[in-house]
This record gives structure tokens, sequence and C-alpha cells, in this order.
């Protein structure tokens, strides 16, 4: 009856959500009188499911045969063969979401309709039988384009929880002017709710061209799934009823209100995006410098919430507005790979730039030196660059004539001693040692990381050189060894310090005039019998702690400048430095005298330190004072004398006679 008062309103399709799988318990015919108003109509889907079919005997020839019966679970099938499959796909999470264009039966191997789908069938005129085609992010209803969540599903644009779309009781389709309800018979009322001529459903056109479901609404019915979708009120309040499911899925179709689904392409975008970004701020965080670690680790943390909160509010804004959706998983992990790619990439980096430090200047400065580098890296720059240091030369006087009497192991022993006591001492003063050539050394201050009074440093280094040589000369002369002397040569100044060398060899060394300049005054001391000479650059940055003895003015080729240099013989507060300096007041008189072109009175003062205190500095200034006063020089005369260029510093272990040579 109600098939019949539907049809007459103008429904374009009825949907049975109910299963009928046996016959009518009451009486046969109803079930006869079932068939014929779905023939009838037309326009009647009825609900199945697959692989619930029926086994039969049907004669073949002189035998009979068991078939499988095609009705899937519905004994109205036959009707018109309009049949709906009602076996949605639960999620993982026993969540309804997502919808079935069609199902493949096992049993007899077709596709089959899904409910919604039957009753779009009916909607737009098509076969009964018509499955959507699968196309490239699409499944084709007619004309319809009905976006895929996968290969086998589109997902339910949901318009809300359970009672979203309008309920009529059944009663009060089937209660018309010839048909007397329970009440109508108890009460004596007709009611006539279907076609009363003013309030009657038929009347209203409610029905007009639209698409019926009819379902159970009785919770003993269990036709009952949960959605995605809840009032929020208390747990549970998901649930909706099956004929309500089916009625989303066929709306959203019906307006083209459907959900997109981010594409693979984008979603790996995506990925690739977060991950680098992730990695990329996450490192930029790192390189600040903060004395507090874990606050820079803390920043990190709130930077990867902030990333997934951020993939949160962007896929329900786009879910919302844009009804797309989107990925969170893939991306929020995306997001905390970068973060851990980040650690171990900085930690490798960090653990890599450890063992750099220490491989290249373990050997050459203190522990003190190395920790520092390694706590603050930024203060090492591995290129070349500009910095005011000290460099220290020293050279054993006589070594080539020393080592002719020794046998190849005895020497290396000896060097080794000498080398390793020397060493000992320029780190113990904050001094990075550059290379040995030989017997000689090369150290310098101010470089990798800054030293104060890298000036007092590398005088200080040599001060206690020339006190631990003294010690050890007086064991090797016990053992039969010869006496040694060591010169020293130190300068102070601007030089380019770094990286110098080839790309898979270099070392950390010093660069520049500066550097020159103390080789050169390293070897200079042999002119004058000195062990340890000084620039005046060196000497004016710590004047007031050194006790010197001003040389001699000498310019060095290549410079136009000339460069004052003096002897250091001693620290401030030294008892033997100062018993020392008492010795000199005869060679500053001479000195004076000198350089006011005296030459005859210079003569004097000089003779007599010479030969009081065995000055060999005096007696350097004794031999030019007679010679200027037998050919005096010229008005131009400045008193600089000039110092010829050193061999390469590769052969230290060179002659330095004729450095000084008269101007």
């Amino acid at each position: 009856k109600v098939i019949e008062n539907l049809t007459n309103a103008g429904v374009k399709a009825i949907g049975i959500d109910i299963n009928m799988s046996g016959p009518d318990q009451f009486s046969p015919q109803n079930d006869s009188t079932m068939l014929h108003a779905i023939k009838k109509s037309g326009r009647v889907v009825l609900a199945g499911k697959v692989d619930e079919t029926t086994e039969q005997l049907i004669e073949e020839g002189s035998s009979f045969v068991t078939k499988i019966k095609e009705d899937y679970g519905n004994i109205f099938f036959t009707a018109d063969s309009s049949i709906g499959i009602v076996q949605p796909p639960p999620d993982y999470d026993g969540v309804f979401r997502r919808y079935l264009p069609y199902i493949k039966s096992n049993a007899t191997q077709k596709l089959v309709p899904s409910f919604g789908f039957a009753l779009l069938n009916k909607y737009y005129g098509l076969e009964n039988k018509t499955v959507a085609k699968r196309s490239d992010g699409f499944f084709l209803l007619g004309d319809k384009k009905i976006p895929r969540f996968d290969r086998y599903t589109v997902l339910i644009n949901f318009y809300g929880a359970g009672g979203t779309f309008p309920r009529i009781k059944l009663i009060d389709v089937l209660d018309g002017k010839d048909f007397e309800t329970i009440d109508e018979l108890n009460t004596g009322v007709d009611l006539n709710t279907w076609d009363d001529p003013e309030i009657g459903l038929l009347q209203s056109g409610v029905f007009k061209d639209k698409i019926v479901i009819i379902g159970s609404t009785m919770p003993e019915d269990r036709d009952l799934l949960p959605i995605s979708f809840a009032y929020g009120k208390q747990k549970g309040d998901n649930i909706i009823y099956g004929a309500e499911f089916h009625a989303n899925i066929i709306q959203n179709i019906l307006s083209n209100n459907f959900l997109y689904v981010q594409s693979k392409e984008s979603e790996l975008i995506t990925i690739f995006l977060l991950t680098a970004f992730s990695f990329y701020a996450s490192s930029f965080i790192r390189k600040i410098k903060f004395r507090i670690g874990f606050l820079l680790e803390a920043a990190n943390f709130f930077l990867i919430v902030f990333i997934l909160f951020g993939i949160y509010k962007a896929s329900v804004f786009l879910f919302i507005n844009h009804k797309l959706v989107t990925v969170i998983v893939s991306p929020a992990l995306a997001a905390i790979v970068g973060y851990f790619s980040s650690t171990a990439y900085h930690f490798l980096k960090e653990r890599r730039q450890n063992i750099l430090i220490k491989g290249m200047f373990g050997q050459y400065v203190s522990k003190n030196v190395v920790n520092e580098l390694l706590l603050n890296p930024d203060k090492l720059q591995l290129g070349g660059e500009r910095k005011n240091v000290s460099i220290l030369f020293s050279d054993i006087a006589g070594f080539t004539t020393f080592s002719e009497n020794k046998e190849p192991e005895q020497l290396v022993s000896f060097i080794n001693e000498y080398l390793n006591e020397m060493t000992e001492i320029i780190i113990a003063n904050e001094g990075t040692l550059d290379k040995y050539l030989g017997d000689a050394i090369m150290a310098f201050w101010g470089a990798p990381i800054e030293v104060e009074e890298h000036a007092y440093k590398a005088c200080l280094t040599a001060v206690q050189m020339q006190t631990r040589l003294n010690q050890l000369s007086e064991k090797w002369i016990n053992a039969s060894e010869p006496n040694i002397q060591v010169r020293i040569g130190i300068n102070s100044g601007d030089v380019i310090v770094g990286n110098i060398g080839g790309v898979k060899r270099f070392d950390y060394t010093v660069m520049g005039d500066n550097v020159n300049l103390a080789s050169r005054l390293e070897g200079a001391n042999k002119e004058y019998a000195t062990s340890t000479m000084i620039s005046e650059a060196t000497y004016e940055m710590i004047h007031n702690k050194v006790l010197v003895r001003e040389l001699d003015l000498i310019r060095v080729k290549g410079k136009t400048k000339p460069t004052r240099v003096y002897e250091l013989i001693g620290l401030t507060g030294d008892p033997a430095a100062e018993v020392r300096l008492k010795t000199l007041n005869e060679y500053y008189a001479g000195l004076e005298s000198y350089k006011k072109r005296n030459f005859e009175t210079a003569l004097t003062h000089f003779k007599k330190s010479f030969e009081l205190f065995s000055d060999y500095p005096s007696k350097v200034y004794l031999q030019r004072s007679q010679n200027y006063v037998a050919n005096p020089p010229p008005e131009s005369w400045d008193g600089v004398f000039e110092i010829s260029p050193n061999p390469p510093l590769a052969d230290l272990r060179r002659s330095k006679s004729g450095l000084l040579t008269e101007k």
C-alpha cells in the first residue's frame, strides 16, 4: 500500500532497506501482493546482500543439477531485478565513512550496485543493473563524476548526525481514506494523514520527484551505524540508522556535494616541504648561540608542536571550507622525522667537528684550548682570516755541526727530547704549535682562539725555553754532550691564519710579512750573539712587563719602514734580569753617542762595556764605531741596517752568516 501511495505521489525512487529473505509467515498472498506492487510501480529498489543466494534443482535433459539462484537474499528480486547491496565497509576503528558504488558477488561473479547507487539508477532512469565505472580519480554514473577515495570506495560528506534528513512515519503514508488504522478504529475518528484534502501528505507535494528510503528505526532491528559526526552530548551519539546512512551519499551525488581527497602528488610534496622546513627550522634554532642549550632544545620541541598544531588546523580548515580531506599522519611524521634528522645531522656534524678540532689541534695546543674550541666551535674559522697574533721562531745554533758527530739514532733521540720539552712549555702557555722543521720550532699565540696578552705569553715562553735549555744543558754536558744554544725571534702583528694547503692536505698555520719578520729576527740573533730578539711591535704591547736591551734599528728586505729590535733579557720582577740590566750602563751610553754620530765617544763606552762584561753587542758597535771614525758616514745616514732575506722557511737549519749588511 505504501508503495502504491508513494508512486501516486510522484516519487522517483523507493528504497526498501529491510531484509526480506524469506516468505511472509502469515500469508503467501501477502508476498504475491507485494511482488505485484513492486512490478507495477517500477520504482522500487530492494535491499540485498552478496553471497546469500540459495541453491535449487533444475532439470537439464534427463537429470537434475544444482544451480545458484540469483536473488541476493531477497525473495522479491524477481519483481524487476532492482537490487542494492547494503553492506558498507567500516574503517579500522569501526566507524563508517566510506561507501561502495558496487560490490562483486563471489557466488554469481557479477558486479552489483550498492543500495544508494541502485536508487540513483532509478532516479536518473538508468538500467537497474548499471554499475558505476571506475576512471582516473572518479567513479562515473551517467554524467556524474564522483571523486574516489581509494580504488573501490568514495567518502561520504555527512550532512550531520542522526535526524538530519526529514523522517515521516510509515503509518502516515499508509493512512488514506480507504485504510483504517487501529487508532481510527478505536477512536472512531477518521484522520487520513495521507490524502486529507487540507493536511494530507499527498496534497503537500513533499514526495514529488524525491527519493524515499523505507527503513527500520526500531533499536532491536540493529540497523544502526557509527559515523564520524555526533551531537557531542554523550558517548555513542554518533549513531545513525541505515536508511540515513544511504541518504547521505545519495544527497552528495544529487547535489554534487563531494569530499575530495588530497592527491598522492600533493601529499608527497607536502611531506617533502614539511620535512625540509622542520629540518632547516630546527637547524636554524640550533645555530643560535645561547649559553643554556636546554632552552634551544625546548624551542625546537615547541617548534614541532607548533607545526603539528598547524597541520591539524590546516586540515580542519580545508575540510570545512574546501571539502578537501588531507592526510595528517604522514605530514606529522614528516615534521617529526625532519626534527630528528636535524638532531642526528647536527650530532654527527658536531661529532665530526669535534674529531676535526681534536685531530687538528690536539697535538698543538693545550687541552683547555681544545675544550674551549669544542664548546665554542664558532671561535674557529676554518678558512683564512686576519688576526693579530704573536709569532715565535726558535732554532738550535750550530745544529749542522752538532748533528755531524751523531749517529742517526742518537740524533733522533736528542731531538725528540729537546722538542718535547720546548713544546710542553709552548702549550702550557696557551700557544699553538705550528710545525717542526728539523730542530726548528714555529709557534704562535692568538689563534685559533683569542689569547689575552699574547705578546707577553710569547715572551714568557721564550724566557722559560731558555731557562729549561740551561737545565738540560747541564745534563747533556755531564753526558759528554756539547753545550748548545737556541736562538729565538718574536714578532707581533696582523697575519692571515687558517687552513693553508690543498683540498686533501692542509695545515692550520699563519702567513704574512709579520711571520717572515719573526723568522728573520730569530736568525738576526747570530749577528749580535744574542739568544732572544723581539720586535718593536711586541715590545710596545708589553713594555712594562719585560726587561729588554735595545739592539738596533733594522730594515727587513721588502719593507721601507725600519723596525727597532730588542734583546729579551727577562721579565719584570726577575732579580737576575735586573742585575744584568745594571751591567749595560756603558752600552747605553755608547748607543746614545752612536745615534748622535759621536763615534769616538761611543767607541770608548762600547770598548769599556765589552772589556768589563764580554758583551758581544758592545763588540758589534765597537767595530762599527771604529769604522765610522775612520770613514764617517754621509749626512743622510740614519743608523738603519738592512737584514738580507733568510732562505725559505722549509730549511731553517741554514747558515745565518751575513744577515746584517751596512747600508
